[in-house]
């Protein structure tokens, strides 16, 4: 799994064209954006990693990608908190975090950090394989 990224001008249409520029090619994505003053980051995963490539480029989008990691959790108060600590007290950096879902109780999000091989290893049966 991987997490693509693309900063974007914090200006109307921007995601739409993002959206129609992949809907197009029938792939489907979760994101997550921030807006930063005169621009925006918009980190997603793709249902089909290579279309979403190809659309991308096609669209003259650029992009970064990331290997992630899916990542399961109670859906409750402290449990970012609870993984976050982890993960910082082990040296890792998130370097990127998109929910994928939250239902009945759990949550699942694609996670990129600086360190996958430590952050599998830390997280343990937190990971999704």
């Amino acid at each position: 799994m991987f997490l693509f990224t693309l900063d974007l001008k914090n200006e109307p249409g921007e995601l739409a064209y993002v959206g129609e520029s992949l809907g197009q090619r029938d792939i489907n994505v979760e994101l997550g954006a921030v807006t930063l003053g005169d621009h925006g980051l918009v980190s997603l995963t793709a249902s089909d990693e290579d279309a979403a490539r190809a659309a991308l480029m096609e669209a003259s989008l650029p992009y970064t990608e990331h290997p992630a990691l899916q990542i399961k959790c109670a859906d409750r108060p402290g449990e970012l908190g609870r993984i976050g600590r982890l993960l910082a007290d082990a040296g890792i950096n998130i370097e990127g975090l998109v929910p994928v879902s939250i239902c009945q109780g759990e949550a699942v999000f694609a996670a990129a950090f600086d360190k996958m091989d430590d952050a599998r290893r830390v997280l343990g049966d937190l990971v999704i394989d």
